[in-house]
Order: C-alpha cells, then structure tokens, then sequence
C-alpha cells in the first residue's frame, strides 16, 4: 500500500487554480527506467520549498500525461517527479493532461502513442523490451543510474534538449558504452560522473543530440553580464 508521509499532509490544494490528481495505480509510465539519484536530487530540492511554493509548484510542474483508454494516464514528461513525489509519499499525483485519447481502443491507443514516439521501451540496462514489459506503475520504475550520469552532464550545461526530443536517453546510452559501473555509493557516483564529463569532451560526444558548443565562450559572456 502507498504509504502517505507526514509532509505529504502538509501541502495544501489550491481549490481556485488546482492540478488535477490522479490515484497512483492509474499513472502508468511510458519509459523502462529512471535515474534514481536524479530523483532523490529532486526529493530533497522539493523538500527545501515552503508550503506555499510547494503547492504552486505542484500547480506548474504536474505530471504530464495522456488519458488513455480504461482511465489509465500515461506519463509522457515528467517520471522523475513523479517517482520523487510517490517515494515522499504524496496520496495522489498531480497530473497535466495534455491530450486526451481515453475514446480509442486499447490497440489503437499503443499504436498512436508509438507513431508518436511516446514510448521508451528500454529497460534500466539499456536493452530494449517490449512494450508490454514496461512498469504498469511509478513505484516499479527500476533504476538506471546511466540516466542520473546524463541529467547532471545536462544541468550542467553540456547538452540541451533540442525541441521535444530527450536527448538525455541519447546520452545515457554514450555513458553506458564509455564510462564504468561503480558500487552503489556516493564516491562511487562521483567517479562516474567525473568520468562522464571527460567523455563529453570525447570529439564522438559533438554529434550527440543536444550538444552545445562553445559552452566557454557562453559561460564567459554570462560573467561579464554578472
């Protein structure tokens, strides 16, 4: 059962301008992992707000789905909060429907949301799955610690995403390939993501999606302009 935490009863809703929610076990990924130290990051920034701002901040940055067929909402931006706002025990989850397909057929539904690219079908591994493998709820999403590597590379201004396109599974991958899998500790993840950014370095990373050049000269005109 979901456990709801003491800090999850203190945000208020907003009754004038609130998200809609959804019960748990209706929210359905559309991709096979997350980075957890990324959400754990997210768990502890949310933590930090006050209460006001929690609640306008569930307000704004909701979980965006799609309604599908039998009430189901599938994330299509978004996991990582969602997967952080289950752990921290919130009783529902704050959606943002975005499209609305809950007229189709099941197999019509897959189909769309597939020539839509809506689907990650790839495991915490990196090896592709098929659709019917992915996690049916927030709480089975596994980890993919490939993922935590390329969201921190992308905070910090390596990459973007270009358009709607998430570059961050691109990048995972790369990492995948070039850096090493390290115990589960924080010097552990240290040393893998020091060892990411030396492969963002790497003249193979320019062709990646999102890559931004002349990140020097960026960062310099923004000290000049500080």
């Amino acid at each position: 059962m979901h456990r709801v935490t003491e800090a999850a009863r203190e945000i208020p809703r907003d009754d004038d301008n609130p998200p809609s929610w959804a019960r748990w076990e209706t929210v359905r990924p559309t991709q096979g992992a997350v980075g957890y130290v990324q959400v754990l990051a997210k768990s502890e920034s949310f933590r930090a707000l006050g209460t006001e701002e929690k609640r306008v901040f569930l307000r704004d940055e909701a979980v965006k789905v799609v309604h599908g067929p039998s009430d189901y909402f599938h994330v299509i931006d978004h996991h990582h909060w969602a997967r952080a706002w289950f752990d921290m025990g919130l009783p529902e989850a704050p959606i943002d429907v975005v499209e609305d397909l809950s007229g189709l057929a099941d197999e019509d539904f897959l189909r769309t949301m597939s020539e839509r690219g809506r689907f990650h079908t790839f495991n915490e591994h990196g090896h592709r799955i098929p659709l019917s493998e992915l996690p049916k709820t927030i709480g089975e999403l596994p980890d993919d610690v490939y993922q935590s590597l390329a969201a921190f590379v992308r905070t910090a201004g390596v990459f973007e995403n270009p358009g709607e396109f998430n570059a961050k599974f691109a990048w995972a991958d790369f990492f995948r390939q070039h850096v090493a899998l390290r115990k589960y500790t924080i010097d552990g993840f240290a040393l893998m993501l020091a060892e990411a950014f030396a492969c963002s370095q790497r003249p193979e990373a320019t062709k990646l999606p999102g890559f931004i050049y002349n990140r020097g000269n960026r960062d310099h005109d923004k000290t000049i302009q500080n």
